[in-house]
């Protein structure tokens, strides 16, 4: 049972990631022209032209189009697993603030690595970086980590809200086998 909520952990992680990328890609297109965000959306982030997916940028907002490459499905789920997980049950009685200076740290050096390792894998750079905070072979830019320090807290949050005790609690209790088990069983979760 722990194997298999392993694994829904891992797959939710990477959906949830997925989608947010999509949802992102709007965001930073409007914050890019909002004078206060700006400041947080200085990064600029890019793939690799050969792909010819770099005028996502130019889209009028209101088609609210967005891309994502499905190895980020793997990135978001391994992140998040073997990091997030670890680091907040290593620091979950750390202050907050603290937690998501290592999220961002965590998932940036995290970012760049695997944009290394995606370029050697499949020859294209998945996404890179081209402002002046771009590190790590312009695999991430310093200029994203306020960003990845709130993802940090985001998977934190659904990290605890799986590790709930009612809700772990359900899952690991048998399924039920009759007509009756299966409505006691929904009176309880309500």
């Amino acid at each position: 049972m722990k194997f298999t909520f392993g694994l829904f952990r891992f797959c939710l992680y990477g959906m949830v990631g997925l989608s947010s990328e999509i949802f992102f890609y709007n965001l930073v297109r409007i914050a890019q022209h909002i004078p206060v965000l700006e400041m947080l959306f200085r990064f600029q982030w890019r793939v690799d032209d050969r792909l010819g997916l770099n005028a996502i940028w130019q889209t009028p907002v209101s088609t609210a189009y967005g891309q994502c490459s499905l190895w980020m499905f793997l990135i978001y789920g391994v992140a998040c697993f073997f990091f997030i997980e670890a680091i907040y049950q290593r620091t979950f009685r750390h202050p907050t603030l603290l937690r998501a200076v290592l999220y961002g740290f965590t998932i940036l050096f995290f970012e760049g690595f695997s944009g290394v390792v995606l370029e050697k894998l499949t020859g294209y750079r998945i996404w890179y970086y081209a402002d002046a905070g771009a590190i790590m072979w312009e695999m991430t830019s310093l200029y994203i980590l306020p960003i990845w320090m709130v993802t940090g807290l985001i998977a934190e949050w659904i990290y605890r809200e799986l590790m709930d005790p009612d809700l772990v609690a359900a899952l690991e209790s048998p399924l039920p086998a009759t007509p009756e088990e299966t409505e006691a069983s929904l009176q309880l979760m309500q």
